[in-house]
């Protein structure tokens, strides 16, 4: 007489799923699960035993879930193995069971407008660059150092540490993963270990996970999914979003589908992305993403990236600008310095973009309005901010009167001079500047 399939346990969401019947001492694996047009659902079935007459692997196949005659058929092929178990009650229990969980798709939650503060405090992963649970996107032209940069950003999360202005949500710690459309492992793990020795960091070994890829996200997903759930992923990095896609970026059905995917992963990530074209880095001359606009409008938050580099210099210099911004407010420039002076590490360390002619003009015309009153005490007249900036007077008097709040104010005229603009007071520190700012005009 055949064994009674009896209490069962099920875990498992998203399209993977896990069964054990512990009087049985067997075991199913649920996963690549798909719905076709008809109302048919179809998953991969993969049955192992613990028992002493047929230990091991059972049976691996594709099984219509919906189908009784598909379910009958796995059923015999499992009793030709192990006659001693009734697979037909097993088999309805796993069928029933992942029918109910996924037609029943996300649960209903109700907006109740009491967010608890501990979400508000777990709003970013990694700020102020990566939102929690969302996809942030940073795009620029080949050879930038984004590739570095999102290896860094890996080391961090996976560190736990802050480091160069970003905060670091510790909860990351062994729960970052790479996807590589693009280099190798051994590429990705060199780039690691330099940047974990220029940060100190080399008595404890890494826990990034690493994969790389050669289909497009939305085709593996299933695989990734599995990857994420086993190992408590936290953090997905992307390397590069057009080979993610693996289709036409124009496109927006190719785009949709592959941000659904990732959406599917319901953990946080970063996407590493390519302009329309290969931009002379110049003010005025917009760095595009590449493809289909619904790139832009899919990632939560996106950040353009540009580098200064002299010819045979081991320092290079990035410029990370926001563009967008979901849920929160846009950022100011942040800036690193990459050091490879030393073949053993690379060392960063954060930059002021002001600083830096070749990143400093892809700031906002304000921001570089204040970038240099900021460096002339007795204030500056349009016409001077113009040569300085190499802009039309009238570009300069937009930019100063669209300006928020007391940014900027005029400064009182000697003997009917033109006016000069300083900074507006937002802070105690500032109002001391301002004061001794007055007293040298007045001087």
């Amino acid at each position: 007489m055949n064994q009674e399939a009896g209490d069962f346990d099920f875990t498992g969401s998203n399209g993977i799923y896990q069964f054990s019947w512990p009087d049985l001492h067997v075991k199913a694996h649920v996963s690549y699960m798909k719905a076709s047009g008809d109302h048919e659902v179809k998953g991969e079935v993969t049955f192992t035993s613990e028992r002493p007459t047929s230990a091991g692997h059972l049976r691996n196949g594709r099984l219509n879930i919906t189908s009784p005659s598909s379910r009958k058929s796995f059923a015999k092929s499992l009793n030709d193995i192990e006659p001693e178990v009734n697979w037909d009650s097993c088999l309805e229990q796993l069928c029933m069971s992942v029918l109910k969980e996924w037609r029943s798709g996300s649960p209903l939650i109700q907006i109740d407008g009491q967010m608890p503060s501990e979400e508000q405090q777990s709003k970013y992963l990694i700020k102020p660059l990566i939102q929690a649970n969302n996809p942030t996107m940073i795009y620029g032209p080949g050879s930038t150092g984004k590739s570095w940069l999102a290896q860094y950003i890996a080391v961090l999360a996976d560190s736990g540490i802050d480091h160069g202005g970003m905060t670091v949500s510790p909860e990351t710690k062994g729960r970052v993963l790479v996807l590589d459309w693009e280099t190798s492992a051994h590429e990705i793990g060199s780039r690691v270990t330099h940047i974990r020795r220029g940060l100190g960091l080399e008595e404890e070994p890494s826990g990034i996970w690493y994969r790389s890829m050669s289909q497009g996200l939305a085709n593996d997903i299933e695989r990734v999914r599995e990857i994420c759930i086993q190992r408590d992923i936290a953090l997905v990095i992307m390397d590069s979003i057009g080979m993610a896609c693996m289709g036409e970026p124009e496109s927006a059905e190719v785009v949709l589908r592959m941000f659904s995917a990732l959406r599917s992963l319901e953990v946080s990530s970063l996407l590493i992305d390519h302009t329309n074209k290969q931009n002379p880095q110049q003010e005025g001359q917009a760095n595009n993403l590449f493809g289909s606009v619904y790139k832009y409008n899919s990632a939560r938050l996106v950040w353009e990236m540009r580098k200064e580099q002299q010819e045979n210099d081991s320092l290079l210099y990035l410029g990370l600008y926001h563009k967008k911004a979901n849920n929160a407010m846009l950022e100011k420039p942040i800036g690193f310095k990459l050091d490879f002076s030393t073949e053993e590490s690379v060392v960063f360390k954060r930059q002021d973009v002001r600083e830096i002619a070749g990143l400093e003009v892809a700031m906002t015309l304000g921001d570089r309005i204040e970038n240099s009153i900021k460096s002339a005490p007795e204030g500056l007249t349009v016409s001077e901010l113009a040569d300085e900036l190499d802009k039309s007077e009238s570009h300069i008097r937009k930019a100063l009167s669209q300006s928020r709040g007391n940014r900027f104010v005029k400064l009182p005229s000697k003997s009917g001079n033109e006016h000069k603009y300083g900074l507006g007071v937002r802070d105690f520190g500032q109002s001391q500047a301002r004061e001794e700012q007055l007293k040298k005009i007045f001087e």
